[in-house]
């Protein structure tokens, strides 16, 4: 691959929110954050081209994104966390959170406005994760920077 698509990807990475989860409340929508205190999250990923193994351009955007997905997806079914938060990098290291939702609260919520007469069917269980996973991944794609071209379509 050529340097300045490795160095593009190198940029999109840098720029790239982080989608983290947590088993605890630990942070507040709004808090600024260095990058030391990613740490203090049980999980945390962002578009890394490290964790790629295509050889093209394409293919390592492509599933730079899909491990993205994966990650979210994973731990939104079966990770056992609480919250999940979504932090915009700043400048120097920083980053904000601009997203924190309690899943259980989500969940809650989301079955009120659904289906207030407790009739739900197992054929509709995860509906409320699907919810939340779209709503997380429509704000990651929002607030990723662009700069020369779209990142994620």
């Amino acid at each position: 691959m050529k340097s300045r698509y490795k160095k593009h990807l190198k940029r999109m990475s840098k720029r790239s929110p982080i989608i983290s989860f947590s088993q605890t409340d630990i942070h507040h929508k709004g808090s600024v954050l260095i990058e030391d205190e990613l740490s203090t999250f049980s999980q945390h990923m962002k578009l890394d081209p490290e964790e790629t193994y295509s050889a093209t351009y394409t293919s390592k955007k492509e599933e730079m994104i899909s491990n993205l997905y994966f990650f979210v997806d994973n731990y939104l079914m079966c990770g056992g966390h609480t919250h999940i938060f979504l932090l915009v990098p700043l400048t120097n290291g920083f980053y904000q959170v601009i997203e924190k939702e309690n899943i259980s609260e989500w969940v809650n919520a989301y079955w009120k406005k659904e289906d207030p007469n407790n009739q739900r069917d197992w054929r509709y269980m995860d509906e409320d994760i699907n919810d939340l996973f779209d709503y997380m991944i429509n704000q990651f794609n929002k607030h990723v920077k662009k700069k020369k071209s779209v990142y994620l379509q």
